[in-house]
């Protein structure tokens, strides 16, 4: 088993040594390693406020050109 450190949480993990994570890990030291939780909340997208288009902005101003 070899005992890895997520990059973001900081947690232990173990991981079996013939996995190809580990090999990797192993050979490349550079690489990071990330935990499943970590790796899922980054793979989820933000919600994010919507944008007002160029569109949008043309009714705003026709709107304010009537009056």
């Amino acid at each position: 088993m070899r005992k890895v450190t997520c990059i973001i949480c900081d947690t232990e993990v173990l991981l079996d040594e013939n996995t190809r994570l580990a090999k990797r890990l192993k050979n490349n030291p550079i690489k990071t390693f990330m935990c499943d939780e970590c790796k899922s909340r980054l793979d989820t997208p933000k919600q994010r406020p919507p944008i007002l288009t160029t569109h949008d902005k043309k009714d705003a101003t026709s709107y304010h050109d009537e009056a």
